[in-house]
């Protein structure tokens, strides 16, 4: 399987830095949260820690800016259907993710890789 485009459903700490790693890496990321802005606050996240890896010298200042363009926010979890991996970051209740991957089971294709994380 050829990975182009990863889901990121959660952008807390630990879906922020699945998705900042998936843009760092070159894959084109959607990451989708509850509400737009917790979706700006996630991206300002990731743009943060990619610029004090240009500040470091670890990272160039036009990797930095193409690795933010990779990163499209959504709240809709329909717009992770064409993805090829998408990774579930959301709460640590089973009801939701069981909700979740419901929902993900009906919307993807059929060998997209459907993954979970904990944090606890």
């Amino acid at each position: 399987m050829v990975i182009r485009r990863v889901g990121v459903i959660g952008l807390g700490a630990m879906g922020a830095g699945i998705a900042q790693l998936s843009v760092e890496a070159g894959f084109e990321t959607v990451g989708r949260e509850l509400t737009p802005e917790l979706g700006e606050h996630a991206r300002d996240r990731i743009a943060h820690f990619l610029t004090r890896k240009v500040e470091k010298g670890t990272l160039a200042q036009e990797e930095r800016d193409a690795a933010v363009g990779r990163l499209s926010l959504t709240t809709d979890v329909g717009e992770l259907a064409g993805c090829d991996v998408v990774v579930e970051a959301i709460v640590e209740e089973l009801e939701p993710k069981r909700e979740l991957f419901a929902e993900l089971d009906r919307i993807t294709r059929p060998d997209a890789v459907l993954a979970t994380n904990t944090s606890a």
